[in-house]
């Protein structure tokens, strides 16, 4: 489940938990405006990983939620919430017919 929202800071959150959002994390990882990542470790298992946090200013708010819906068909309500990722689509035939 993936989750955006507002700290009080003036932050934007990009919560992300589980495999599945690899996917999303492989995206944005690389984007220069987080300003900082919070790592969550499995307690028991300190080498799994149970959530990535990234942060960003709350004025980059409209491009996270662009890239998220633009690449992953993901559109949050305007106060934030939590989203399931949809299913990847079928790979495209690069076959020309």
């Amino acid at each position: 489940m993936t989750t955006l929202s507002r700290a009080a800071a003036g932050e934007v959150r990009l919560i992300l938990r589980g495999e599945g959002e690899n996917r999303i994390l492989e995206t944005v990882r690389r984007w220069p405006y987080w300003r900082r990542v919070d790592i969550e470790r499995d307690p028991d298992n300190n080498a799994r990983c149970l959530a990535i946090t990234l942060v960003a200013d709350q004025i980059y708010e409209p491009i996270v939620r662009d890239i998220l819906k633009r690449s992953f068909g993901m559109v949050f309500p305007d106060d934030g919430g939590d989203l399931d990722l949809p299913p990847e689509p079928p790979a495209r035939s690069r076959r020309r017919s």
